[in-house]
């Protein structure tokens, strides 16, 4: 996966595990892209909520495993 977006080429990650909600406190100051790979390596959706600049809440309908990549 390539991200390109300002000066830094490496997305944050924030890795969960069996959840169905996951809330991620990534202080960048703006709201991210969000991408989403569950634990077998597929994309994902799950429902984005940007509470502000530096928080955001990902829920999914079912609990999930894998990795969130901001950018």
């Amino acid at each position: 996966m390539s991200f390109v977006y300002g000066g830094n080429p490496d997305p944050e990650v924030y890795n969960f595990s069996n959840s169905q909600t996951v809330e991620i406190n990534h202080n960048l100051g703006y709201k991210p892209w969000v991408y989403i790979i569950l634990s077998d390596d597929v994309q994902s959706l799950g429902k984005v909520v940007h509470t502000n600049d530096n928080t955001l809440t990902v829920t999914f309908q079912n609990s999930q495993s894998g990795s969130i990549y901001l950018r």
